[in-house]
């Protein structure tokens, strides 16, 4: 590709990224078309090589007429860079459902049309097209309060390469970017009062609010932009599915890959000891469980088994006839509820609350029901709504009844229970990114929560089959007596599941720790930067952190590497940076 000149399409192009690659690709030769939602942002003009065009991302149309100018303009698309985003943060509970689905439409149904109209043309071309998904690094990092951005995210990136497979004209990238920008700014909701504790202050999220804005980005955009102009120049079978730039972003993406193999043995270790443990539950003290999708194959099964075991169960059901559910009015309380949302999810809860004194354990059971819908958008909209949005605001719902209606440090457990898709179709493609949004936007949520609230979220992805057996809902009363601390937050159940999961997580380390992909992470660092030191420092801090089961050994390993790798990073830093040869910004 390097001596073809390639027609680039940019959304997004208004920001510092978008500029740099602009001016980058107009040096090289290329033809760009700058698209941005505020097009006197980009500072250009159009002419014979570039064509300046206003798109907004979350507007079908826009996108449409964007694509449609484009190739009257230049014949032909090439590539094209989905750069178009917004990050905003906060804790779950504190942002508004409006905002949160604003957020998914502008980082995953944006980029998802907007590639759909690519492939059109590269098809239509008869010739090879790249997709170039600027992502980032919470893509993996499911960090606390990002979860909106890092379930997009997510969803996008697995969506991205996903339907690129399905087409032999195109071929996509991932590009995870660590911190490029000399001021970055962070916007956050404000903070709701029960989240301002002094145990909240010694957790990230904590700290992260305490922070503000963070430090200027150790990333040169103009080396960023290099990179992913190589990146399309590579051939098509040599070219990485994901790639990090930034010793920030890649670091987080080795220790995060690794750690998901740990997780995921881990998980499956948990459920052998719970499967051998015999028929009975593992239940010390009668609980109140709220039990959304009640009258699903599953529901049913789970609380006819609560009940007979001496649990107390609120079960949402469309209408009470369709719940063929017997026991004392002290035992069951029937809630009828059509279409949740989030305040007709949190208005059931109070009453269940408000019924027994409190609710210890909500399980919200995925619906197989599906509208049908030719409109292939609709369809997956009306799909991440069941498999995303519906367990999303259950999560929103129950946290804020566990921390207001039950005891001080009572605590409260969430289980979504999502299925695998059963097919291999465009559907499927869409469930995938859905299920990867929820389980991204549960371990979010987990890493957010003030630890003296006692409140653990997991995600279980079962196979379809799964939901018709009685083991299952025997699973689910066995995990409700796992400590909060034992509980993995993402948990796949069954052959296919596991699978799924078992593949990603395998192509994530292959791709983390393939060769060269340490070395083109760092080379966009700005030259004073000591990125192998930062590279083990991240390393070692997260294996403190996020290891399923720290031994005593593995914490004195990696406090030493901490200790090591720290002083090391601040030995060189220092130096370099006083240096008039190596400025911050070149």
């Amino acid at each position: 590709m390097s001596e073809v000149k390639r027609v680039w399409l940019i959304t997004g192009a208004s920001s510092n990224f978008g500029i740099a690659l602009t001016r980058a690709l107009l040096k090289a030769g290329h033809r760009v078309v700058a698209a941005a939602r505020t097009i006197s942002k980009i500072p250009f003009v159009t002419h014979d090589e570039l064509l300046v065009l206003p798109m907004d991302v979350s507007e079908p149309a826009s996108i449409s007429r964007a694509f449609e100018e484009a190739v009257k303009a230049f014949g032909r698309i090439d590539v094209v860079v989905n750069k178009a985003g917004v990050h905003v943060c906060g804790e779950l509970e504190s942002i508004p459902e409006a905002a949160a689905r604003e957020m998914c439409d502008v980082q995953l149904w944006g980029p998802a049309r907007i590639q759909a109209e690519a492939m059109a043309i590269f098809e239509a071309q008869q010739s090879e097209g790249l997709v170039i998904n600027i992502s980032s690094a919470l893509a993996v990092f499911n960090a606390p309060l990002r979860s909106m951005i890092s379930s997009s995210k997510a969803a996008a990136e697995a969506l991205t390469l996903a339907r690129a497979r399905t087409s032999p004209f195109a071929s996509a990238i991932n590009v995870r970017p660590g911190a490029f920008e000399k001021e970055p700014k962070t916007d956050f909701y404000p903070q709701l009062a029960a989240y301002a504790s002094n145990d909240l202050g010694r957790t990230i999220a904590g700290s992260m609010r305490k922070q503000g804005s963070p430090p200027p980005g150790i990333g040169d955009v103009n080396k960023m932009a290099a990179s992913v102009i190589a990146l399309a120049e590579l051939p098509r079978e040599l070219r990485p599915k994901s790639v990090s730039l930034g010793s920030d972003a890649y670091s987080m993406a080795l220790v995060c890959a690794k750690k998901r193999v740990d997780h995921l043995q881990y998980g499956q270790r948990l459920l052998r000891r719970l499967r051998e443990n015999g028929s009975s539950p593992r239940i010390t003290s009668p609980q109140v469980w709220f039990v959304a999708n009640a009258t699903s194959t599953l529901g049913l099964a789970l609380v006819r088994m609560l009940l007979s075991s001496g649990q107390r169960v609120a079960a949402v059901v469309e209408s009470r006839s369709s719940a063929p559910f017997r026991a004392a009015e002290d035992a069951l309380l029937f809630l009828e509820q059509s279409s949740p949302d989030s305040e007709t999810l949190e208005a059931a809860l109070v009453t269940a609350a408000s019924y027994f004194g409190r609710v210890d354990i909500v399980v919200n059971v995925f619906s197989p029901k599906q509208p049908s819908s030719k409109d292939e958008w609709l369809a997956a909209q009306a799909l991440f709504e069941r498999v995303f949005w519906n367990p999303i605001l259950v999560c929103r719902a129950a946290v804020k009844i566990f921390r207001e209606r039950n005891p001080a440090g009572a605590g409260g457990r969430i289980f979504n229970v999502l299925a695998t898709p059963d097919s291999e179709d465009h559907a499927a493609s869409y469930h995938n990114a859905a299920n990867t949004a929820t389980n991204a936007a549960s371990t979010s949520l987990v890493r957010e929560l003030p630890g003296k609230w006692n409140i653990a979220a997991a995600t279980l992805t079962l196979d379809p089959k799964l939901f018709e057996e009685d083991a299952t809902a025997r699973i689910l009363l066995r995990l409700a007596g796992v400590p909060n601390a034992k509980l993995p937050s993402q948990l796949p159940i069954g052959p296919r599941a596991l699978a799924i999961a078992q593949h990603a997580a395998e192509a994530e380390l292959s791709e983390v720790t393939s060769e060269g992909a340490m070395t083109r992470a760092m080379a966009t660092d700005y030259a004073h930067i000591d990125g192998r030191a930062r590279i083990g420092l991240t390393e070692a801090i997260f294996t403190m952190v996020l290891s399923p089961s720290p031994s005593i050994i593995g914490w004195i390993v990696s406090a030493l590497s901490v200790l090591g790798w720290g002083l090391r990073l601040v030995a060189y830093e220092k130096v370099l940076s006083r240096c008039e040869n190596h400025p911050i910004s070149q």
